[in-house]
């Protein structure tokens, strides 16, 4: 059994694909396809851009600011870590080649 790499992705490449889903001009499935990405990992970006997005006219002070953006990077260390620990379950199960 061979256990895929998951793939990184930066900040920047995220906020690209999700402006690109929330302009409306082609389907999440086309913008998967094109990219090679799973059509869950853009939803979830997505999902995640708006639960965090400042809406129109809305006015934070900074310690809001700082407290949204503290979470957005608590959520994206927690995701990390989900996926360490999957990984670990998956080499325990199989035992390590030496």
């Amino acid at each position: 059994m061979e256990v895929q790499k998951k793939k990184k992705y930066n900040k920047g490449f995220r906020e690209d694909v999700v402006n690109m889903v929330k302009t409306g001009n082609r389907k999440v499935s086309e913008i998967a396809k094109e990219l090679d990405i799973p059509d869950g990992t853009i939803y979830r970006w997505y999902k995640s851009s708006n639960r965090f997005s400042v809406k129109e006219g809305e006015k934070l002070s900074d310690k809001e600011k700082e407290l949204r953006l503290l979470r957005i990077e608590l959520a994206e260390v927690m995701e990390e870590r989900d996926i360490l620990k999957k990984a670990l379950n998956i080499f325990s199960k199989q035992g390590i080649p030496r």
